[in-house]
């Protein structure tokens, strides 16, 4: 039995048209937007309103699961010491969990989703190592799409997360020799937490600009 697909996208800086057409090439009739503030200063067509309305005008779904998947947390039992976002901690929520579920029955009844963020690229953003990460243990097939239109598969960037902390990994030993693809892999998703996840320290300048 083929496994269910759900896609991700970035609005980036994309006229509303350009990321239609993005939408509308790979077949999504449901845009789920996971940012936890459903604003963008640069970009005001990505603003809630207008970007649902936009949508409905094109018979495309618009959702919106800040609570479920958003990357931003003020509170401490989700932060790492550090005072940054913990992805395995949000993972464990009863909220995330319904969000997954919510997806699941979405794509049960017939709709083929994307979830959006705003950065074009996904390993810039929570989706891919928050949101995209969990997906896959729990059965989906992600699919991310890229700014120019080309797809990349989760295994795929999974890759160049591995080649992109390849120096900061754990590797086997003498002493450690159960170390291996798994828990480098586990290794590279946390370090990625740590480059892009949220703080309420660079809260001021999240707020200045459009954040997950």
């Amino acid at each position: 039995m083929p496994k269910p697909i759900i896609h991700t996208i970035g609005h980036s800086n994309l006229a509303a048209d350009d990321f239609l057409h993005l939408l509308q090439a790979h077949g999504i009739d449901c845009v789920v937007d996971v940012r936890s503030t459903p604003a963008s200063q640069y970009n005001p067509q990505y603003n809630k309103p207008a970007l649902a309305e936009f949508l409905k005008e094109n018979d495309i779904v618009y959702l919106h699961f800040g609570k479920e998947f958003g990357a931003r947390h003020t509170n401490p039992k989700l932060q790492d010491e550090t005072g940054k976002v913990d992805f395995e901690k949000v993972q464990a929520t009863a909220d995330f969990r319904l969000g997954i579920e919510r997806l699941r029955q979405g794509v049960d009844k017939g709709y083929f989703p994307a979830l959006m963020c705003a950065e074009a690229e996904p390993l810039d953003c929570h989706r891919f190592s928050m949101i995209s990460n969990r997906l896959e243990q729990e059965g989906f097939e992600v699919v991310h799409i890229l700014k120019d239109g080309v797809t990349a598969t989760h295994d795929e960037l999974e890759q160049t997360l591995l080649k992109k902390f390849a120096k900061k990994l754990p590797q086997p030993t003498i002493f450690e020799p159960e170390i291996g693809p798994k828990e480098q892999l586990q290794a590279a998703y946390r370090l990625h937490n740590q480059l892009v996840g949220w703080s309420q320290k660079t809260a001021a300048t999240d707020e200045a600009a459009d954040g997950a």
